[in-house]
């Protein structure tokens, strides 16, 4: 094990010319990288597993861009390829990295990473995820920064980039410090169920603005906004399978014809929005089936009036109020019982 850092000795972007790293020698397997002011000047090219010797390579033990790096790490047409154990940000550029190669044939996540720079923008990309093999990044913690978690189009087997659990937690507790875009099918594409979404992504959001059009497993929202589905093109399985809102506003619009869904709800604060023009003529439902519930608490606002009247509560499944503000809008049908117990 080596420590590299990124020195542009050669007066090139060329990740693969030993030249631009320290003691003339590239980052190998296991190695410890480093973006620093050895030079603010990034690389752009030999990122891909296609490049000479990259994909032996790109399992570094860390890859940490410090504060003191001001410049870009590779773009949309060429992002990084890599999976080191931890992947830390801490400079205020654009980086693209991209986990897995063109011609995966087993599993590889990036372990942790770190986002911590207001001032960063960070595209995160899955080369495979399909029915037999996952690239992933399985813990991300966005402190700082913009997040996009987005698809890798070189790739015809990806259908989405998988992370298993999101920590959005803005230092100084700032809306404005965190934001996440989150494009579609970003659940792990292997043993895929729509109905247990046991493989779709956790989120856990503090604060900050979070978009996406993904189904997910478990979100956490203590402030915040959330939109969850946005006016573009139509998705698939726009279902949550456990929602707790403590305060902050989240958005229910998906853009999915199959009836989306969120199985278990509790609004403990803030406000559930389902009352936006935007996906309006989409059906929705809450609750799913026996056992998977909606409640609502006093603090919580519940606004389920778009004019269209078409969300429902599942068969078998109940609300239960326990002082939420609730506007269900006109031309509903509502059956009350009374449980004093």
């Amino acid at each position: 094990m080596a420590t590299r850092y990124w020195d542009r000795g050669a007066a090139d972007g060329d990740w693969q010319n030993a030249t631009n790293w320290s003691a003339d020698t590239k980052p190998l397997a296991n190695d410890t990288v480093i973006f620093d002011n050895h030079s603010v000047v990034g690389p752009d090219e030999g990122m891909l597993d296609s490049e000479s010797g990259a994909a032996a390579e790109c399992t570094y033990d860390l890859l940490h861009v410090k504060t003191s790096f001001t410049g870009d790490i590779a773009a949309a047409a060429e992002p990084c390829c890599c999976s080191p154990d931890r992947l830390i940000i801490e400079g205020p550029g654009e980086f693209h990295f991209l986990v897995g190669k063109d011609d995966q044939s087993t599993d590889t996540n990036v372990g942790i990473v770190i986002i911590n720079n207001p001032s960063a923008t960070v595209y995160l990309y899955s080369n495979a995820n399909d029915g037999a093999n996952t690239c992933g990044f399985t813990k991300v913690y966005l402190i700082a920064g913009t997040l996009h978690v987005a698809h890798y189009d070189e790739d015809t087997d990806n259908t989405g980039c998988w992370i298993p659990d999101l920590y959005v937690m803005p230092r100084k507790g700032s809306l404005n410090n965190a934001n996440v875009y989150i494009e579609e099918d970003a659940y792990k594409a292997n043993g895929w169920d729509a109905d247990t979404l046991t493989n779709a992504m956790n989120i856990y959001l503090q604060t900050g603005t979070l978009t996406t059009d993904s189904a997910i497993q478990n979100c956490l929202m203590y402030n915040g906004v959330i939109n969850y589905g946005t006016d573009g093109a139509a998705e698939t399985d726009m279902n949550i399978l456990n929602l707790q809102l403590m305060n902050g506003r989240f958005l229910w619009q998906p853009d999915d014809a199959g009836a989306p869904c969120i199985k278990n709800a509790r609004f403990y604060g803030g406000l559930f929005d389902a009352s936006s023009s935007v996906n309006s003529n989409m059906a929705k439902v809450l609750g799913g089936g026996a056992g998977k519930d909606i409640y609502s608490y006093e603090g919580a606002t519940v606004k389920l009036d778009n004019g269209m009247s078409n969300t429902t509560i599942a068969a078998s499944s109940q609300w239960f109020d326990f002082g939420a503000d609730i506007d269900f809008g006109g031309n509903v049908e509502i059956g009350i019982t009374n449980d004093p117990t």
